[in-house]
């Protein structure tokens, strides 16, 4: 898999794959990870990529041009209008669908994710013409989406087969508990006993069965107490 994002600070975020599971997973050559600064493709000796808004407000706009120009630079043979069937561009701004674990899943299957990092007061509305959705990582608002972008590539390349050592790990986790959009059930390891808190005796007899119920049990009760909203959809 390929993923390449779009940003006006590549520094932001290059670190950041630098380390832990990503990097092996690009020394192992599961994914290829390409980032390119939009300033490079400025309009100007200045480096402009951004405006003025039309009609007046607050802030600055990025320009439609360099965002374009960027990505014919990306799909190199194709245009940004063709070729989808096997990749899929993203831009990151605040009133896109929330991400989430499906979406992750949906986007680890890809030949090629394409992540444009919104910034500013967003992008020239026109961009929307050359991408497939926008997304957020949530209901806030922040000063640039390098964090997001790193946070789709965190959750995206982890999935992808011989990234994860033990690969069942993706299977029961957090929003995905018996195929049910969950909280994961409480984790303990050693020691046994802690200043007179113990491990709930269920784990420690090696009843598979009566184990799978307490952890689905507990996960309805986290969920139930943390996001009550999840249960609608479980």
């Amino acid at each position: 898999m390929k993923i390449s994002i779009i940003t006006l600070f590549p520094k932001m975020i290059a670190g950041f794959f630098e380390e832990s599971i990503i990097k092996r997973a690009v020394e192992k050559k599961l994914v290829e990870i390409e980032i390119i600064n939009l300033r490079n493709f400025a309009i100007d000796d200045y480096g402009t990529v951004d405006d003025r808004p039309y009609g007046g407000g607050a802030g600055m706009i990025l320009r439609i041009e360099p965002i374009f120009n960027s990505l014919k630079t990306v799909f190199k043979e194709d245009s940004p209008l063709e070729g989808r069937s096997s990749r899929r561009t993203v831009l990151t701004s605040p009133r896109g669908k929330l991400f989430n674990q499906e979406k992750a899943q949906e986007l680890s299957k890809l030949d090629h994710l394409v992540i444009i990092a919104g910034h500013y007061e967003g992008v020239d509305e026109r961009v929307t013409n050359f991408i497939d959705e926008e997304v957020s990582l949530g209901d806030f608002i922040m000063t640039g989406g390098e964090i997001t972008a790193t946070a789709i590539v965190d959750s995206v390349v982890r999935l992808i087969p011989g990234v994860l050592k033990k690969e069942e790990a993706t299977i029961e986790e957090t929003f995905n508990i018996n195929k049910k959009k969950l909280l994961e059930y409480p984790q303990y390891t050693r020691p046994e006993i802690f200043k007179n808190l113990k491990v709930p005796k269920v784990l420690l007899g090696g009843n598979h069965k009566e184990i799978e119920k307490w952890r689905l049990k507990k996960a309805i009760e986290e969920t139930r107490k943390k996001r009550p909203d999840l249960l609608k959809s479980a």
